[in-house]
């Protein structure tokens, strides 16, 4: 028994129909549905029409509509200094689809330029698919939207002019830029080529600083406290529009209870000395150099303001430095030598406690001020002799030159004090004697004194050549090896290689005196019979001259001579 299904009928079972059913996807496939113009749909213009005209939007969204993900953008340019050689389109404004939401941003029309910075909108459909996919910060406002119908869907739409007064009050977000739209990726790069022209639209029209990541720091700062970065513990939000830069609020800019920002402190520290004429006087010229610059409307560079302040807190910090090791140091010293003080990097760690004690037992003041007058003028000397700028502080703008072998010296000497009470001062206070003195010093801490074979020169030999007494001998010990190192300046002492290979009877080292005062250091090896020089050095690891070579030939033949006559007696 057979019943005909009604039409009707016919398509509410469809699914239980295999015959039916074929034959409808076959229909469906020769019959395929008219595709949408607006898939992505025809929002509501974006763009005011005294940016972009109403004729000029529509196009747009027809042409993003019908492309491809990657392609779904839309700069609107106008020519600009046409009558000049840089005449050249600017992007006024921009339209793109991305990540299942519309956005625009344009640059106000002319006559507009000072009621907004930039304006930018959203646009998107109201489903649960989009609220998936859609950014969350622009979720989170939807309240604030406009809910308009477009055929039978729904856009929320929101509109936004930035304003000086929102940037600078905190609205430095890139609204025109989705998030996650990068260069790098297929779908958004053409997209992201499009927003970065008009970002450097958006750069002309306001003034920026050149050396911030942040496009709208210059806007932010609309006072010199926000200029200088001067931290809110100081200098609350509240307070920034008030305060002045002087120099009484400089001195009294950090108060008694600050433990943090160590570098801000020193000028709590040095307020004593700071306070004075010459320092008063100094201040007002660094705090007029940083205000000259912020009024500057042709400054482009933040650190032009910032410089000039930051050379206080530098000068205050390395006073610092100086007035806790020698607190009753004269006020002259810091004076006269503020450029030295300024433009020198002597700072690596705090002064220990013993180390402090054991400056200011044993080193005078001005010794010190000699060390760092004289190390600061020699690099200044290298760096005219050299031509190059290698050594200058952007953040101070000044060249600054660290104290490589002072830091050093203080790192060992610290390390010295840890082992023994005390130590004796160097006989001068050069920087390069003082750091090989306290370096030996040093070497011996942290190694063991042992003995070395001295089986070529068990005692001193000495030979006469051209009237010159040369005495040629073995260390005793590798101490004596680190003296000797000191003395010369080398490294035979402190490189272990050297003490190890005596100690294996893998070499000799000789070391040869003339009048009683150290010249050479010699490494020997011994094959087949025939002993030979590795390597010999003069002071400072110097290459021997001719004469000198010819010299020590003759003088070493002498004691090898003399050595024999002992062994044979």
């Amino acid at each position: 028994m057979q019943f005909q299904l009604p039409q009707n009928l016919q398509t509410e079972l469809l699914a239980y129909d295999p015959k039916l059913k074929a034959l409808a996807r076959q229909q469906k496939q020769a019959n395929p549905s008219k595709k949408a113009k607006y898939p992505l749909g025809n929002i509501p213009h974006l763009i005011p029409y005294s940016v972009v005209r109403e004729s000029l939007q529509q196009p747009a969204i027809d042409s993003i509509n019908a492309s491809l993900a990657a392609d779904r953008h839309h700069s609107f340019t106008t020519p600009v200094d046409v009558a000049t050689p840089q005449a050249r389109m600017m992007t006024k404004a921009i339209l793109y689809h991305f990540e299942q939401c519309w956005y625009a941003a344009w640059l106000p029309p002319k006559g507009e330029e000072d009621q907004y910075v930039y304006g930018y909108a959203y646009a998107f459909r109201d489903t649960a698919g989009t609220r998936k996919v859609i950014q969350r910060d622009i979720l989170s406002n939807i309240e604030k939207y406009d809910r308009i119908e477009v055929g039978r869907s729904v856009f929320y739409v929101y509109r936004k002019h930035v304003t000086r007064q929102d940037i600078a009050s905190g609205n430095n977000d890139t609204h025109w830029r989705a998030r996650y739209l990068a260069t790098y990726s297929e779908k958004g790069r053409h997209i992201a080529k499009a927003i970065d022209e008009f970002r450097k639209s958006l750069e002309e029209t306001i003034p920026m600083w050149e050396d911030s990541r942040n496009l709208f720091a210059r806007l932010q700062c609309d006072n010199i406290a926000k200029a200088l970065e001067i931290p809110s513990a100081f200098v609350t939000a509240e307070q920034q529009s008030t305060w002045e830069l002087t120099v009484d609020n400089v001195l009294n800019l950090v108060p008694q209870s600050t433990t943090s920002y160590s570098n801000w402190r020193a000028i709590l520290d040095t307020k004593h000395i700071l306070n004075t004429p010459f320092f008063r006087k100094w201040i007002q010229q660094k705090i007029d150099e940083s205000f000259n610059a912020y009024n500057d409307s042709s400054n482009r560079l933040q650190r032009n303001i910032k410089a000039p302040f930051a050379q206080i807190i530098r000068l205050a910090e390395n006073i610092s430095y100086v007035d806790k090791i020698w607190p009753d140091c004269p006020i002259d010293h810091y004076q006269s030598h503020a450029n030295e003080l300024l433009g020198t990097y002597i700072r690596l760690y705090t002064v220990s406690v013993p180390v402090t004690y054991w400056l200011r037992k044993h080193m005078p003041v001005a010794s010190f001020f000699g060390l760092l007058a004289k190390h600061y003028t020699g690099e200044a000397e290298r760096l005219r002799t050299n031509g190059c700028n290698v050594t200058k502080d952007h953040d101070l703008g000044v060249n600054v030159y660290r104290f490589y072998e002072w830091n050093d010296t203080m790192s060992m000497l610290n390390r010295v004090l840890e082992d023994k009470e005390d130590l004796a001062p160097p006989k001068r206070w050069r920087i390069a004697d003082f750091h090989d003195y306290v370096q030996a010093e040093s070497w011996k801490v942290q190694n063991a004194n042992e003995k070395l074979p001295q089986d070529l020169f068990p005692e001193p030999l000495r030979v006469q050549i051209n009237g010159e007494s040369w005495s040629f001998f073995q260390p005793n010990d590798t101490h004596q090896l680190a003296m000797w190192g000191q003395a010369v300046r080398n490294c035979v002492g402190s490189a272990s290689g050297y003490a190890e290979g005596v100690r294996k009877k893998k070499h000799f080292i000789v070391l040869c005196m003339i009048e009683g005062k150290p010249q050479f250091t010699i490494q020997l090896k011994v094959d087949g019979g025939m002993m030979s020089v590795d390597q010999i050095k003069g002071l400072s690891n110097q290459n021997l001259t001719i004469d000198q070579r010819d010299q020590y030939t003759e003088a070493f033949q002498q004691a090898l001579q003399l050595r024999n006559q002992q062994l044979s007696s």
